[in-house]
């Protein structure tokens, strides 16, 4: 593994700041969230309770959102309530397969003048209590409190600013009102640098951090893809802890280390907790950099001993703390009460897992190339010869013409629709691959039209964007480019294709 192409949490400057925003809250006891609900501005209506936080170090509002929703989940969302432009919020329209149902079933429970309690759900068993003055958000069923946001003040959104306003306000206190330079600790406000590549920041520091806690739960699982334990390691003090937290920032890796929280091919911001008796699961909706510090620590807590059944025992609870790059803060609650009725609400929020062809649940013979046409003939036919099933035959990118997709080497490969047709009849495929990236060559077909359509990545200065391998980018997030990369996959625009041949989506992370 290639440690020094790895980022750490201290190598990037937004997980830095919420790491040190949590420990100054974490070490000084009298120090609490400075976020907190304006007084009277909540407002209840169909399923939806909003209204104005306030950040009282600097006097910046927001708005928060919590829906109650039909599945018997919830959602919380925290955004700017006049940002200088308009925060990226698009990551619903790409997550979530429909926009989900409020539920109309909820009683506003009667409670003290700083907290507004709701119970939702199957038999109004589900409780949501949103408290006022700091800002936090509990849920509970069967009156015991499985997820609690902002339980222990970490909640910190850095708003939109320009260049020239005055620096970041340290929000530690109340009191003291310290502007952290930019050449002091917290370098990396407008621009940081990794292995000598740049990142600018046109909108300054707009990370946003939330601690989402799971009492009573001593375990806690998902937010693959990390070589590590399946109950995840705690990653600040506790046995066998990491040093660094889980990081969520999709990377094309194939060596890496095991035992360790570094980000490999793929990120999904779900993770559950589980107990006898009960689940929780929250899914933080936020496609930008991600990092997830984990601890766990005993409760001190008679009244959740009791409600949980450990007599004088005293549980061990979870804690987490959420960082993200940019965004907004988007958080589904999953209440359960089991693993099943999650992975059902989360289904019905993301889509199910489609069912595969017949074939494709048989056996995938993949090497990183086959060497030309007859190797892969030779190759299917031992498989016949000693009596081995399979039933897909892959290639890689070096069957391609030059590493141009939807392209055949000729010399190597001169004959790929008799190849395909002579798989297809024995019943099996054949797979090739495709990859995001285009190979910059102006003659190259598929990198002209993208080039003349206008549907490349660019830089800020509006130039086309040169990315790793010698490459560009199409913008995929494009309506128009979708359609023309669709029509990539066609019988009279993928040539020498026949029915036997299937795509390999590589990288598509």
């Amino acid at each position: 593994v290639k440690r020094q192409d790895f980022k750490t949490c201290e190598q990037s400057s937004f997980c830095k700041r919420n790491r040190a925003y949590a420990d100054r809250l974490t070490s000084n006891h009298l120090l609490i969230s400075p976020y907190s609900v304006i007084q009277d501005s909540i407002i209840i209506k169909d399923g939806i309770i909003s209204g104005d936080l306030i950040n009282s170090e600097n006097n910046i509002i927001f708005i928060f959102e919590l829906h109650l929703l039909e599945i018997g989940a919830a959602r919380v969302r925290i955004n700017e309530k006049k940002p200088l432009k308009p925060r990226y919020d698009k990551v619903k329209d790409w997550a979530l397969v429909q926009d989900p149902s409020h539920t109309l079933e909820y009683t506003l429970i009667p409670s003290k003048p700083d907290i507004t309690s709701l119970s939702f759900g199957k038999e109004r068993k589900q409780l949501v209590s949103i408290y006022h003055s700091p800002f936090r958000v509990e849920f509970s069923v069967n009156d015991v409190p499985i997820i609690t946001l902002n339980d222990r003040g970490f909640l910190n959104f850095e708003h939109l600013r320009k260049q020239d306003a005055p620096g970041l306000v340290d929000q530690s206190n109340g009191e003291n009102n310290n502007i952290i330079d930019e050449n002091d600790l917290d370098k990396g406000l407008w621009k940081e640098t990794f292995n000598g590549k740049e990142d600018p920041k046109p909108n300054g520091p707009e990370s946003i951090g939330l601690d989402v806690s799971f009492p009573g739960f001593s375990h806690v699982y998902g937010i693959p893809e990390h070589a590590s334990t399946f109950s995840l390691k705690e990653t600040r003090g506790g046995d066998n802890a990491y040093s660094d937290p889980y990081r969520l920032y999709n990377l094309d890796v194939f060596e890496y280390e095991v035992d360790n929280p570094m980000a490999l091919y793929g990120s999904i911001p779900f993770m559950m907790a589980h107990r006898k008796g009960a689940s929780a699961a929250i899914l933080w909706l936020n496609a930008a950099e991600t990092w997830i510090d984990i601890t766990k620590n005993k409760e001190d807590k008679h009244r959740l001993s009791n409600l949980l059944g450990f007599g004088k025992a005293t549980p061990t609870s979870t804690s987490t703390h959420w960082v993200s790059e940019s965004g907004i803060i988007d958080v589904f609650a999953f209440l359960g009460p089991t693993t099943s009725d999650i992975f059902y609400q989360y289904g019905l929020l993301t889509g199910f897992t489609a069912l595969p062809q017949y074939f494709a649940i048989a056996h995938h013979q993949c090497r990183w190339n086959y060497l030309n046409q007859e190797d892969v003939a030779e190759v299917d036919e031992n498989f016949d010869k000693y009596e081995i099933p399979y039933d897909i035959i892959w290639l890689d990118i070096e069957h391609t013409d030059g590493k141009r997709y939807f392209t055949w080497d000729t010399a190597k490969f001169p004959t790929p629709e008799k190849m395909q047709n002579d798989i297809g009849r024995k019943g099996r495929k054949m797979v090739t691959i495709v990859d995001p990236h285009i190979k910059i060559d102006s003659n190259y077909y598929v990198y002209k039209e993208a080039k003349d359509l206008d549907y490349f990545i660019k830089e800020s200065d509006g130039r086309v964007y040169d990315g790793w391998c010698s490459s560009s980018w199409v913008d995929y997030t494009n309506p128009s480019a979708q359609e023309w990369w669709i029509k990539k996959f066609a019988f009279n625009q993928y040539k020498e294709s026949t029915e036997f041949l299937f795509t390999w989506n590589d990288m598509n992370e």
